[in-house]
C-alpha cells in the first residue's frame, strides 16, 4: 500500500504515563508498514509530546483546557482554550487527511474529538477505570464506538458501540516472556508499584514496616520522579531493590519474579492479573471520581485482591497482609486473554 493510500489515524491524549502507554501499546501493535500513518494531537512540552517523538510519531500541540466541576475563577477563560483546540484539530485533520480519531483522556482529547466529529471521522475511545472521567464522558458522546477495562451497565452484547474489550496492555511485555521459571522463589517476592503520582504515602509506610520484614524481597518502583528522600530510606534495607523509571520489557522481568503487588486501583492491576500476581490494592483518594476504589472492589470480589484504606493504620495493615502471604508462591501467568483488547480494538478500527 502506498503511504499516500495509508489510513492515518490520529492519537489524542493528556495527561500520566498510566494512560500514554496504552496509546504506544495500541501503536506497537497495529504497526504494520504502509498499513497506516500517525499523527498526534496533544499539550506542548508535555509527556505525551515526549512519548510521540521517542516513537517517531508526527506531533502537533493543540490548545485545551481544563473543566472543572466546582467554581473556579478558570473556568470563566479556560473553555476558550477548547474552542481554539477545535479550530486548531480542524486544521491539521483536514491538513494531513486524518481518518480516525483514537482517544484515551484527557482534557486535550476533548477538542480534538470535537473537531473529528464535525468531519465525520470515526472516534475510538478507551475508558481504563471502572468510573469514566468527565472528559471521557464528553468524548463517548461523539464516539463511533466506546472500549472499556471493565464491564459496566453500557457493555452488554447487544449494544454495539460500548464493548467491553479488557485493558490494553503492551504487546513489548511479551517478549520477555520466554516461560516462567517453575523454581520457587526462596523468599517472598514482593513488587511495589505506586506510580509517582499522589503515591508518597505508600511508600512512607512501606519503610516503616521494612525492619520487621527481613524475609521478604522486595522489588520498588518509585516512578519518573524516583522520590529521592524515599530512595534514600530504602536503600538501607539489603533485601529492597530500587527502580525509577523503567521500560515495559524489565517490568515484565520483574512481573515475572514477583508473587505479590502492593499497588494503587490504576488500570496496572489487569497487568498484575496477567502476569499472575496477587494484589495488595491500596486506592489512593485524592484521584479523581474514586475510581481507584471502584477498580479495587472489581479486583476484589472478580480476583480475590486485597484492599486497604489508606487512612486506616496502613502500615499496619500492610505488615499484616504481607504475614498472611508469607508462604504464598506464584503459580503462573495468565496470558490467554492477553491481547484480547488489542485486537477487538483492532479489529474495529480496521472494519
Amino acid at each position: 500500500m502506498s503511504k499516500s493510500a495509508a489510513k492515518k489515524i490520529i492519537f489524542t491524549w493528556g495527561g500520566t504515563w498510566g494512560h500514554v502507554t496504552p496509546i504506544i501499546s495500541l501503536y506497537n501493535y497495529l504497526w504494520v508498514d504502509g498499513k497506516y500513518d500517525y499523527m498526534w494531537l496533544g499539550e506542548r512540552e508535555s509527556l505525551e509530546e515526549d512519548a510521540a517523538l521517542t516513537h517517531d510519531i508526527e506531533f502537533h500541540d493543540i490548545s485545551a483546557g481544563k473543566i472543572r466541576r466546582y467554581f473556579d475563577i478558570r473556568n470563566f477563560y479556560e473553555p476558550l482554550k477548547n474552542l481554539t483546540g477545535v479550530f486548531e484539530s480542524l486544521y491539521y485533520i483536514l491538513k494531513y487527511k486524518g481518518d480516525i480519531i483514537f482517544s484515551k483522556w484527557g482534557f486535550v482529547s476533548v477538542p480534538a474529538c470535537i473537531a473529528g466529529f464535525i468531519l465525520r471521522k470515526k472516534i475510538y475511545i478507551h475508558e481504563s477505570d471502572s468510573i469514566m472521567g468527565l472528559a471521557n464522558k464528553i468524548t463517548s458522546k461523539l464516539a463511533t464506538k466506546v472500549f472499556y477495562s471493565f464491564s459496566n451497565e453500557n457493555t452488554d452484547k447487544e449494544n454495539k458501540k460500548h464493548i467491553h474489550c479488557w485493558a490494553i496492555v503492551n504487546p513489548e511485555m511479551l517478549d520477555s516472556v520466554k516461560s516462567i521459571d517453575k523454581n520457587e522463589n526462596e523468599k517472598l517476592t514482593v513488587l511495589v508499584i505506586a506510580g509517582s503520582q499522589w503515591s508518597e504515602k505508600i511508600f512512607e509506610n512501606l519503610t516503616q514496616i521494612l525492619p520487621d520484614c527481613s524475609d521478604i524481597d522486595f522489588n520498588v518502583i518509585l516512578g519518573t520522579n524516583e522520590n529521592p528522600e524515599i530512595k534514600e530510606k530504602l536503600e538501607d534495607f539489603d533485601n529492597v531493590s530500587t527502580y525509577g523509571f523503567i521500560s515495559q520489557k524489565k517490568l515484565a522481568k520483574l512481573y515475572i519474579k514477583s508473587d505479590i503487588a502492593i499497588t494503587r486501583g490504576s488500570s496496572t492491576l489487569w497487568e498484575l492479573f496477567y502476569f499472575g500476581i496477587h494484589s495488595i490494592i491500596i486506592p489512593l483518594k485524592a484521584t479523581g471520581w474514586n475510581h481507584q476504589y471502584h477498580n479495587a472492589l472489581y479486583f476484589n470480589e472478580n480476583y480475590g485482591s486485597d484492599v486497604l484504606d489508606e487512612d486506616d493504620n496502613l502500615h499496619l495493615e500492610m505488615f499484616r497482609r504481607l504475614q498472611k502471604y508469607k508462604d504464598l508462591r506464584k503459580t503462573g501467568l495468565n496470558l490467554e486473554w492477553y491481547l484480547d483488547s488489542l485486537k477487538t480494538i483492532a479489529e474495529e478500527i480496521e472494519k
